[in-house]
This record gives C-alpha cells, sequence and structure tokens, in this order.
C-alpha cells in the first residue's frame, strides 16, 4: 500500500525544494496512477496510523511532510541535528501540497481530504510558474 500512495504523492505533491531521489517504483504503480477511489481511500486507511501521531484524526503539516517525504524516499529527522531532512524544511518543501490537501484550510488534513487530494491531477509545473510569475509581478510597488 506503501508503494501505492509513494507513487501517487510522487505524482501528486509539489515541493519547492528538490527531494533526494526516488526509490525504484513498480512499473505497475508509475504507469498506471488511475487508481479507483475505493483503492485510493483503502492505502490512506491502512498508512494512516503510521502518520496520524495520537489518533487525532488530522495530520499535521509536519506529520504530512512525513508522509510526502517518505513517499519520495527519504525521512524527516525526529529533530534538530538528527539525520535525515530537518523538520522545518521537510514542511517547507511540502508546503504547497499540504494546502491543496487541506480542502477546508483548518491546518489538518483528515483521510477524506488526504484521499481527495491523492486524487487530483497534478498541477501542471507550468502554471504553477506561471502563478508565482503573475503574483510577483502584481505585488511589485507601483513607479
Amino acid at each position: 500500500m506503501i508503494l501505492i500512495l509513494a507513487g501517487l504523492l510522487a505524482a501528486g505533491g509539489t515541493a519547492t525544494v528538490a527531494p533526494p531521489p526516488l526509490k525504484a517504483v513498480p512499473a505497475a504503480v508509475a504507469e498506471s496512477p488511475k487508481l479507483s477511489l475505493a483503492e485510493v481511500m483503502a492505502a490512506v486507511r491502512s498508512e494512516w496510523s503510521h502518520y496520524d501521531t495520537g489518533g487525532k484524526g488530522k495530520l499535521t503539516p509536519l506529520e504530512f511532510s512525513t508522509w510526502v517525504m517518505r513517499a519520495h524516499g527519504a525521512e524527516v529527522a525526529p529533530r534538530t541535528h538528527v539525520a535525515g531532512i530537518p523538520p522545518v524544511s521537510a514542511m517547507n518543501a511540502s508546503a504547497t501540497a499540504f494546502a491543496r490537501a487541506d480542502a477546508d484550510h483548518d491546518g489538518g488534513v483528515t483521510p477524506d481530504e488526504m484521499t481527495r487530494f491523492l486524487m487530483l491531477p497534478p498541477t501542471p509545473a507550468a502554471l504553477t510558474r506561471f502563478s508565482a510569475s503573475n503574483s510577483a509581478v502584481s505585488h511589485a510597488p507601483a513607479r
């Protein structure tokens, strides 16, 4: 199940820094990201308890970024100065994906939101760059 989520997160998650190289993803996952809603729901449910520490029913930005980084073959360090990606860097890298996943913008991602996020088509990189460049232009001071 983690491989299904890894393939989906690799296709749908957006990172602002380059993650470490992906581990080999089975061809069936890499070639067939069109999974049914039931398959994605089952995958999310089977992995949920590994990431929702405390069983609160929502992933925090750090828990979400841990899931995303692990899907990309990286580990988030449990604290500063320990092997792995520093927690702040991981959250920064997955901030756009978290914002997309947190549909109701309450600061947490529920299993339903995670499932919907994984079912979304990835945002084309050109559209992301276009939006960012237009945002910078629209906020430029008037001369």
